[in-house]
């Protein structure tokens, strides 16, 4: 159990650093001031750094893995559909521990796009031009984590070995056709979930929560 709360507390940080470096590149690059806050190099580098570490967001998704296929879930849901009532207890729990672990990874995955979109936005840039392959390259990301089991950082670290499964899963249809549909599945979930979270930016106004 410890264990895994640390799994999930370290998976949980590594998709919380894109959250802060796209709000940081928000605050550097913002219209709003005559001269941008933050040097051109520095931002530069934290756009690279922020790009590299937003897969782990929505890595948080494919976590659901663990309780569908790992064979101690397994053996937990067997047993709860012999009336275990034990067993269905922790199978329920497990389910509700996933789903607000995905739920988070989903969330995070959003708030770390939306600054920077809305800062290309402010610039005169069209998102959507550039977001087939934006969610593209983040699906890749995710793969190489997945299946590759590579880091973010090791872009810089081993960038030879990154390069080299980046050119394997591009010449592999059946990967590459997995990268592109759970792209457009990224896509999607992004624009609905960004859709809620304006309204519920909205609701929490319109009841003087929040200001404009």
């Amino acid at each position: 159990m410890v264990h895994a709360l640390k799994w999930a507390g370290w998976n949980l940080f590594l998709a919380f650093v894109p959250v802060v470096l796209a709000h940081l590149l928000a605050w550097g690059w913002s219209r709003t001031t005559k001269k941008p806050r933050l040097p051109a190099t520095l931002g530069i580098l934290l756009g690279i750094v922020w790009f590299l570490f937003l897969p782990n967001s929505c890595y948080l998704l494919t976590e659901w893995r663990h309780l569908l296929f790992d064979p101690k879930w397994m053996l937990a849901v067997e047993n709860s559909k012999g009336q275990d009532h034990g067993a269905m207890l922790a199978t329920a729990k497990s389910a509700l521990l996933f789903l607000g672990y995905s739920g988070a990874g989903t969330l995070m995955f959003v708030l770390a796009i939306r600054p920077v979109e809305r800062m290309l936005r402010a610039a005169g840039g069209r998102f959507y031009l550039i977001a087939p392959l934006f969610f593209f390259m983040i699906s890749l990301g995710v793969y190489l984590g997945l299946i590759e089991r590579l880091n973010s950082w090791d872009a810089l670290t081993h960038p030879a070995l990154v390069w080299e499964a980046i050119d394997d899963a591009l010449f592999n249809r059946t990967v590459l056709a997995a990268v592109a549909v759970f792209g457009g599945i990224l896509w999607a979930l992004y624009e609905a979930v960004d859709l809620w979270v304006d309204g519920l930016r909205q609701s929490l106004v319109n009841m003087g929560i929040l200001r404009k």
